[in-house]
């Protein structure tokens, strides 16, 4: 059974990728492996602006909206907390899981990975072994300038299968 890998952060891009992830594992017979890397370098407002977001219960939201509010006045909040950044990876997750299942796909969910999201991506892609990665250009809060994400590129330099961006 052929394998995709599709690591989701909540973007634009993650979600429009695993929908065509999707129809590739239709056609080919294949199932769905999800990843979300945790990040301590996404700002409130980067959070805030994930389509998840309206899925976050009330107290999280708040916070995020209070910490994104003290950062556009000029204060600095204090790093978000790891545990909220895991609660927004499990919505991710479980909203990921959902379109899947949703088309009746197999979906295999990797537990939320920290640190370099390259290396988690290359380490998930060895332990499903995974015959292709779909994941999107960029990823949440990228910003203008190159058609493709740092992640994204160094994914597809260094990977051993077929890979698959989408814009």
């Amino acid at each position: 059974m052929n394998t995709i890998l599709v690591p989701v952060d909540g973007s634009g891009h993650a979600m429009k990728a695993l929908h065509i992830a999707c129809d590739l594992a239709e056609k080919y017979n294949g199932r769905i492996a999800l990843l979300h890397v945790v990040v301590t370098h996404k700002s409130p407002r980067d959070l805030l602006g994930l389509k998840v977001a309206d899925s976050f219960p009330p107290k999280l939201k708040s916070a995020l909206q209070t910490a994104a509010k003290a950062v556009s006045s000029g204060r600095t909040p204090a790093a978000i907390p790891k545990s909220v950044l895991e609660t927004v990876g499990e919505r991710i997750l479980d909203q990921a899981a959902q379109a899947v299942q949703r088309r009746s796909i197999e979906v295999e969910i990797r537990e939320l990975e920290t640190g370099s999201p390259v290396e988690a991506i290359l380490l998930a892609r060895k332990l499903t072994g995974a015959n292709t990665i779909v994941m999107g250009c960029r990823g949440a809060g990228a910003s203008g300038g190159t058609s493709f994400g740092s992640v994204s590129n160094a994914v597809f330099q260094q990977a051993d299968c077929t890979c698959l961006s989408v814009k």
